[in-house]
């Protein structure tokens, strides 16, 4: 079973679909690059946010696929920084986001994934950088993701 599910996660991170506009109320110390589509953002030390999106298949709700993705990253050594704080955007869009900690060379870093599930898609907005920098942004962050939409 989690064999399956590994294969279904792969499945879903590596396929991509088109890159559409998203909105989403940055914190201040965010400033935006690529306006081509997507959302892509950066501090100036480092901190990183971007938001795609991947096909919904096998189609799955938002715990099925929080879920997944936890298991998945804490199978690949991730380990997770707290709980997984579930929520509602400003426009009423279920999302859930988890942060995991993991060595990026002499550094430990952070990693959060922010999951919206609609329809036949999947949104992800990810952020990561070193963790230090990142703590201090984090609760900017979080309240962030009350801001963002990811569209019809």
């Amino acid at each position: 079973m989690i064999r399956l599910g590994c294969y279904i996660l792969a499945a879903v991170v590596g396929l991509g679909a088109c890159t559409p506009r998203y909105e989403m109320t940055a914190p201040e110390a965010f400033k935006r690059f690529d306006q081509r589509g997507g959302y892509k953002a950066i501090t100036a030390d480092g901190v990183m946010l971007k938001a795609r999106e991947v096909k919904n298949y096998p189609e799955g709700d938002l715990p099925f696929w929080t879920d997944a993705l936890q298991r998945h990253l804490i199978a690949r050594g991730y380990i997770q920084k707290g709980k997984t704080e579930c929520f509602k955007t400003q426009k009423g869009q279920d999302g859930c986001t988890l942060v995991f900690l993991l060595p990026h060379g002499a550094e430990d870093w952070a990693f959060a994934q922010t999951v919206f599930v609609q329809g036949k898609r999947i949104v992800l907005v990810e952020s990561a950088g070193p963790f230090d920098r990142f703590a201090k942004i984090e609760p900017a962050l979080a309240t962030a993701m009350h801001s963002f939409d990811p569209g019809e």
